[in-house]
């Protein structure tokens, strides 16, 4: 529902969290250091114009382990089900199949489906860290916890300041002391709490109001973080603070959890006349060299994003009368694009997202039509 109401008291919590941004600069050509002979080829230091080195971000390790897993699901094939794991019961709580969720390892691996040219890729030796912020509403157990395992085990730990659960006033058992005592052993994760029912919008300005990183990376529930997925998103943002990043959005099977790309991969985000995101092929002239390189994108789907956090404050951040889901896409992307800023996609990071069968939660009544503050 696209819902856009007043709400002051929370808008003057959020206004509070504003801080005063600073300009940031763009990227310049790479160049090789200066006295490295060829007998050097695979140490070669990277510079970018002002100095600054590029580093290789990939986990040489834990991509090695990874590619040894075996087990129910493991490199993001899909769980055989049986009849009895088709069964209605199954999706009712989360329009996922819980039941298959459950039986398969909170650190599952992946399968590498970025373009090869990603794996050459280096990126700024300093980067931004960032506050990992994730909203959840009566979330599956295993779901939610294999989104937080996925972030851990494929970010570089000095990148992540915190990662942020915020429960939007879930009432299920699992999500209440049992959740507290099982983040308590991740030192990097805390869990913030609403008082009343508040939607995905005032959910995440919450987190974000409560964010200390230097980037506010936002996530859903039940997301599963691929192989070197956060530097791509972080090296833009470090090269002009205005940019907005999207990774590519991989499609998690709400049925049997088999992980492959979405179709017609890399296409540009659009809406139509009703408001509906859909994405559309990039015209020819704007096609990069590279498939592997970002490029820009009209509007994002919303989701899955990281932005600076001084510059998600100067934009305003969500207007907070935005209820339960849906809209936000279109009112970030176009304050992004009036206000100097730009978006872009980032073939080189993906993450999966689980596409629910259907909606399992209650829109309260009176809200359920778009309409617009007058």
């Amino acid at each position: 529902a696209l819902v856009f109401l007043p709400n002051v008291g929370l808008w003057a919590l959020y206004r509070e969290r504003q801080p005063d941004g600073t300009p940031g600069g763009s990227g310049a050509a790479v160049v090789p250091a200066a006295g490295l002979g060829s007998h050097n080829q695979q140490k070669k230091i990277f510079f970018v114009g002002d100095g600054q080195k590029l580093k290789d971000w990939h986990d040489k390790e834990a991509i090695r382990r990874d590619a040894q897993r075996v087990g129910n699901g493991e490199q993001g094939r899909p769980y055989p089900m049986t009849d009895a794991e088709r069964v209605d019961q199954a999706y009712r709580e989360n329009g996922f199949n819980i039941y298959v969720s459950d039986k398969i390892s909170l650190n599952r691996s992946l399968p590498d489906i970025r373009h090869p040219n990603c794996n050459g890729k280096r990126y700024l030796e300093t980067l931004p860290n960032t506050s990992i912020i994730i909203p959840f509403h009566n979330e599956g157990w295993s779901s939610l916890l294999r989104t937080v395992h996925s972030v851990l085990n494929r970010s570089p730990p000095e990148l992540i300041a915190e990662i942020v659960l915020v429960d939007d006033f879930s009432d299920r058992e699992h999500l209440k002391k049992p959740l507290e005592d099982y983040m308590a052993l991740f030192p990097s994760v805390r869990i913030l709490r609403t008082k009343k029912r508040e939607g995905l919008i005032r959910t995440r300005m919450l987190g974000a109001s409560a964010a200390t990183g230097d980037v506010i990376t936002f996530l859903d529930s039940h997301c599963e973080a691929n192989v070197n997925w956060l530097p791509p998103l972080l090296d833009r943002i470090a090269r002009n603070r205005k940019t907005i990043v999207c990774p590519m959005i991989d499609v998690i099977d709400h049925d049997d959890f088999r992980y492959e790309t979405q179709a017609g991969d890399a296409m540009r985000g659009a809406f139509d006349w009703e408001m509906y995101y859909k994405r559309i092929p990039i015209p020819p002239e704007l096609q990069k060299a590279d498939p592997s390189d970002p490029f820009e994108s009209p509007v994002m789907a919303g989701g899955l994003f990281a932005v600076d956090r001084k510059w998600f404050w100067e934009l305003g951040g969500y207007d907070p009368g935005l209820e339960i889901w849906g809209g936000e896409q279109y009112e970030i992307s176009f304050k992004v694009w009036m206000c100097g800023g730009r978006m872009e996609d980032i073939p080189c990071s993906r993450v999966g997202h689980i596409y629910r069968k259907y909606v399992p939660y209650k829109v309260p009544a009176g809200v359920s039509l778009a309409r617009v503050r007058q």
